[in-house]
């Protein structure tokens, strides 16, 4: 029975710190919003944003997509760039988590990823 006491709280601690984490910290698809954006800072953040395919993909001259636009869920569009390759499949996507910040009036990504 000493033994079972001496467990209980440590169980009670990391399945409370599970759930916080699962909740807190869990991926999800949901649209934000650019509001958390300062225009001047360099603090990379992430957003999920739609794309908007309207307005068609900018392409280099290897006809790989050097930008593109995306809408948060207030309808504000920022156009999209990154230093490394943008992925083709951002081509047919609805939905792509992005890793950057605000340089003016686009964002410019560090890692784009696909969500749907």
């Amino acid at each position: 029975m000493k033994k079972l006491s001496k467990l209980i709280l440590p169980v009670i601690f990391i399945v409370v710190i599970a759930i916080m984490y699962f909740t807190y910290f869990a991926k999800t698809d949901e649209v934000g919003s650019l509001d958390k954006f300062s225009p001047g800072s360099e603090i990379n953040q992430e957003i999920n944003l739609f794309v908007v395919k309207s307005k068609g993909f900018e392409r280099d001259a290897s006809g790989n997509i050097s930008s593109f636009y995306a809408r948060d869920k207030n309808n504000v569009e920022v156009q999209v760039t990154s230093h490394e390759p943008i992925p083709p499949e951002v081509a047919n996507a609805e939905v792509v988590e992005l890793l950057g910040h605000m340089h003016g009036n686009s964002l410019v990504a560090a890692k784009i990823t696909i969500i749907k």
